[in-house]
């Protein structure tokens, strides 16, 4: 069953995602998805790659931007260049929660001072994911 979370009017979030999940996604309008969990982390895990062919043969841009724990540098910098190459199309980026896809997005915002550090906490918060405590490490990403 699909879990698909608006956090603003274009990007949304999910917990893992199968290949029918993919096709649902199409469905309903998504454009591009970003798998933000690592080959591998869990046993009971989707293949990436039969994900990737899903999503190739519905004609769904894929991004495969891996990250652990708190993102680095790099991984919001791919992020950021994946949402400029996304501006304005529909996308559902996944992890194993939705939480590290969602902290991705709130970095990828301050990094582009998208929005407030308040209103990014926020929008999260509204979808379910509360981010509270990357406050200050938003801010001084925000501060530049």
């Amino acid at each position: 069953m699909s879990d698909f979370r608006q956090i603003t009017e274009n990007f949304f979030v999910a917990p893992q995602i199968t290949a029918e999940d993919v096709k649902a996604a199409r469905e309903v309008g998504f454009q591009a998805l970003i798998m933000n969990r690592p080959d591998g982390e869990t046993p009971d895990q989707p293949d990436t790659q039969e994900l990737i062919d899903t999503a190739n043969e519905l004609g769904l841009s894929f991004y495969h931007i891996p990250i652990v724990a708190p993102p680095e540098a790099q991984d919001v910098e791919a992020t950021v260049n994946a949402l400029q190459e996304l501006d304005g199309k529909k996308v559902l980026a996944f992890c194993r929660s939705g939480t590290r896809s969602a902290t991705l997005w709130a970095y990828a915002m301050a990094w582009q001072n998208q929005m407030s550090v308040g209103d990014i906490i926020g929008y999260a918060r509204d979808a379910g994911y509360d981010l509270s405590g990357h406050t200050p490490r938003l801010t001084a990403i925000a501060s530049g």
